[in-house]
């Protein structure tokens, strides 16, 4: 009864096997880069206001 609510276990078993675990198999993910500088608490804050980061926009991070 569970498998006729939530559908085939065959079906989630080949979602499963389309996912590879194998790092060998696959090619290697590219890195992730920013396109701007990353804003440290210290820096003055991007927005232009003259404050810090960690007391303007970073203060609800």
């Amino acid at each position: 009864m569970f498998e006729e609510i939530n559908g085939s276990s065959k079906e989630q078993d080949m979602d499963a096997a389309s996912c590879c675990s194998n790092e060998s198999c696959c090619a290697p993910q590219a890195p992730v880069t920013r396109s701007t500088p990353k804003v440290g608490r210290n820096d003055p804050c991007p927005c232009g206001n003259g404050r810090k980061f960690k007391k303007c926009c970073g203060k609800n991070l």
